[in-house]
């Protein structure tokens, strides 16, 4: 008898045999058969892949080469766990600590966002802002420190030793850098566990839940981070973010709480395109990655010739 396998024809064989010899290698999948391998969306650093496996479909991560210089693996097990156990996040079936290899349940019939179900669809925003709170408040604790302004710090270290070259106004982007240290040196944000990346593609809808994924950048951080990155990444007008705020605060908004949200906006461009420049630095592509961080450069500039991230210094002093 013949088996039939289906594999989409874009999937490298050095992708192919890396899947299959990791489910191998895994105690759960003993004895069992890959099915259907398929392309999952999303994600810039990973390849994601839908793996059918005894008729049971899980989400693979095969993790970007590099990653280990920069990313807390174990933390993000750990992490992910946490998020898991309570139904934030995928259950996880199996996790490689030194390479962040991971398999995980497979969300059925499940919608992934993208940007226009944010901009588009109010509702969405509203289920992202009680997700956000759910966790933020849920009184665990990750076992890692997302600290935007060492996470900076460190790309710039690392850019430095490698010699490499960031975007024209670095320096007078490393100046305001410098007084948001200084704010929160006096004013510390409030810490909670945070996502920090959560793009639009980490948002999953099987009608009967809603959940974040992909929490490799987990760790504790000002909540306000994770709402400026969706911000940011779903492309939100200033009319939806007052919006999205006031249904994460449950009421009207202070011109501190407004303020920090740019603030957090600004950090979050910031750090994003200090890595799109590292990710250059370690080889990868310049023609993909130097315009995404230019991007980014570009918006966290922006804040700063426009007076608003200043205003918003001075509203959280």
């Amino acid at each position: 008898m013949t088996e039939s396998i289906m594999i989409e024809p874009s999937i490298s064989m050095e992708h192919i045999g890396r899947i299959y010899k990791m489910i191998s290698e895994i105690p759960f999948f003993k004895d069992a058969r890959i099915s259907a391998i398929e392309i999952l969306p999303g994600g810039l650093t990973n390849s994601n892949y839908k793996v059918t496996i005894d008729e049971v479909t899980y989400a693979v991560r095969l993790a970007g080469a590099g990653t280990i210089e920069y990313l807390n693996r174990p933390a993000e097990k750990h992490n992910a766990q946490v998020m898991a156990d309570i139904h934030i996040s995928a259950p996880i079936i199996y996790y490689d600590e030194t390479t962040g290899n991971q398999v995980c349940k497979y969300i059925d019939d499940c919608k992934t966002l993208h940007i226009p179900d944010f901009k588009e669809e109010e509702s969405y925003l509203s289920m992202a802002a009680h997700v956000f709170k759910k966790y933020h408040d849920c009184q665990k604790e990750f076992i890692s420190v997302f600290n935007p302004l060492k996470e900076i710090d460190a790309y710039i270290q690392l850019l430095a030793e490698k010699n490499f070259e960031f975007y024209e106004g670095a320096e007078t982007m490393e100046k305001k850098i410098a007084e948001i240290k200084l704010l929160f040196k006096n004013n510390p944000p409030p810490q909670a566990p945070c996502h920090n990346d959560p793009l639009c593609e980490n948002w999953l809808d099987d009608k009967k839940n809603f959940y974040l994924i992909d929490w490799e950048y987990g760790g504790m951080n000002d909540p306000l981070f994770d709402l400026g990155a969706l911000s940011i990444e779903a492309e939100l007008t200033d009319e939806q973010e007052r919006f999205f705020l006031k249904e994460y605060f449950g009421g009207d908004l202070t011109e501190k709480q407004w303020g920090s949200l740019i603030i957090n906006k600004f950090l979050c461009d910031a750090l994003w395109a200090y890595w799109a420049v590292l990710q250059i630095a370690m080889g990868k592509s310049r023609e993909e990655y130097w315009p995404y961080g230019l991007n980014r450069f570009n918006r966290a500039y922006t804040l700063i010739h426009n007076g608003s991230l200043d205003r918003a210094i001075k509203a959280n002093q």
